[in-house]
């Protein structure tokens, strides 16, 4: 009884992950539209990437802001949105939305595996396949992230790292491929003895 109640939160935190995920991409949308509508709202709003390529939305005064032409790169002081060049904008934000869109994926693979649980059919070859594919999004998502770039006026930032963590999940869902497709198998061969 109390795997059951656990496993119905797991499912309604999964939906309800889901839906903030297409609520921020829905949000990122409308900000990359009125951007173009009206670019010097955003002037306080600064772009650093920090020593681990991180890059971060900073709401900063515009007097404090120093001007790209005077540093040497956006990670010494920042950017402004509004001077960040419209093909590395749209760059981040596609590479954030498919960030948003692999998570999605994931999160509905787990949901799946969670209902076949739910439904005691633990040991099927769809959780084998569902585990499989959650690795192959998590290597998506590494290799998505591996490249930060960013142009500023003269100045451009480029970076490649690949994230150690998605490739840890990535080889954590091939193990659990592998063991519930093991799982599988003796499952079908207890159901032919009986």
């Amino acid at each position: 009884m109390e795997k059951n109640r656990l496993l119905t939160i797991a499912l309604v935190t999964g939906n309800i992950t889901k839906a903030f995920f297409l609520l921020l991409i829905a949000a990122m949308s409308v900000v990359l539209v009125h951007w173009h509508i009206s670019p010097e709202t955003y002037k306080d709003v600064v772009i650093t990437i920090d020593s681990s390529n991180e890059v971060r939305y900073v709401f900063k005064h515009s007097d404090n802001l120093a001007v790209p032409e005077n540093s040497t790169s956006i990670a010494d002081t920042g950017a402004a949105l509004s001077q960040i060049s419209n093909v590395s904008l749209y760059f981040h934000f596609l590479q954030t939305v498919g960030h948003f869109i692999i998570l999605i994926l994931i999160v509905n693979q787990v949901t799946r595996i969670i209902r076949s649980v739910k439904a005691l059919e633990t040991f099927r070859s769809d959780n084998s396949q569902a585990f499989r594919k959650i690795g192959i999004y998590c290597v998506a998502m590494a290799l998505l992230g591996c490249i930060k770039w960013f142009e500023v006026g003269n100045h451009e930032r480029m970076s490649f790292s690949f994230g150690v963590v998605p490739l840890a999940f990535a080889l954590g869902a091939f193990i659990l491929a592998e063991i519930f497709k093991e799982g599988n198998k003796l499952y079908e061969a207890e159901q032919l003895t009986i």
